[in-house]
């Protein structure tokens, strides 16, 4: 199948669900969530068609930058849509749904040559893939808490801003970030564990210190979660912890990158 029949169905059906949502909070349409939940649904199936006929190709794995914003982008759609179940976060259908519109198409327009599935060995194409996806989910649970503290200081002081009304109540949005923490803890715990078992010796391919700042990155993320539920974490508590984690994260990949010149997909 052509990747561009789904992923230019999922982009408009994306779009379509985003005009409606703002239909709703500019007061010009009634709110209706299944209406609205069926069309982001249908999206998201349709997205992640793509996003396993463009990743995958025969002999050859597609890693370039557009493929993997749409690959995290489709978990946060689906995360988001799962999420909208229980609580009330249709508005950040307006800021999601449009983001996962634009890298679904641009994933249809090959950067580079698909690298070939003999340069990855055994499990190796698993690990890069979820370490990969850890990061970008962690990231943007650090812009999350970012902007639980934006909405924090507008409403303390008393002068809330229009982004701020168009957010989900406060309560929500720290549940929301507690979810993507779950969601990148997961994927980081299971990068971390591929890695030691397939990546054959730490110190000759380089990776020890990549190794050491990610466990750092988990060690942080699991005392916050452990903190949550023992403790009720929250706030800027829960704030200072989430971008500590992703700081030793970030550095991770920056030593892994820079320092060493080692390219992250193959680790």
């Amino acid at each position: 199948m052509n990747p561009a029949y789904p992923g230019l169905a999922a982009a408009t059906l994306y779009l379509v669900g985003a005009w409606l949502q703002i239909g709703v909070l500019s007061g010009q349409s009634q709110p209706s969530k299944a209406r609205t939940f069926g069309i982001g649904a249908a999206a998201v199936v349709l997205h992640g068609i793509t996003v396993a006929l463009v990743l995958v190709v025969p002999g050859a794995v597609d890693l370039s930058l557009f493929s993997i914003a749409s690959l995290t982008l489709f978990v946060l759609a689906f995360a988001l849509l799962a999420a909208s179940i229980r609580q009330p976060i249709e508005n950040l259908f307006v800021l999601i749904f449009p983001l996962a519109a634009i890298f679904v198409a641009l994933s249809l327009v090959p950067l580079s040559s698909p690298t070939p599935r003999s340069a990855f060995g055994p499990g190796m194409l698993t690990h890069a893939l979820a370490s990969i996806l850890a990061y970008f989910v962690l990231m943007v649970a650090a812009c999350q808490s970012l902007a639980i503290f934006m909405q924090e200081s507008a409403l303390r002081g008393n002068a809330p801003m229009r982004l701020i009304r168009v957010l989900p109540p406060l309560q929500t949005m720290e549940g929301l970030l507690f979810q993507l923490l779950w969601i990148g803890l997961v994927l980081l715990t299971f990068s971390i564990g591929s890695g030691f078992a397939f990546v054959d010796d730490m110190f000759a391919q380089h990776v020890f210190q990549h190794t050491i700042l990610a466990m750092a990155s988990w060690m942080t993320f699991a005392m916050l979660l452990l903190g949550r539920h023992a403790f009720g974490w929250r706030g800027k508590t829960a704030i200072r912890w989430t971008l500590a984690g992703f700081a030793f994260l970030a550095l991770a990949y920056f030593v892994l990158e820079i320092v060493l010149g080692t390219r992250v997909p193959t680790t």
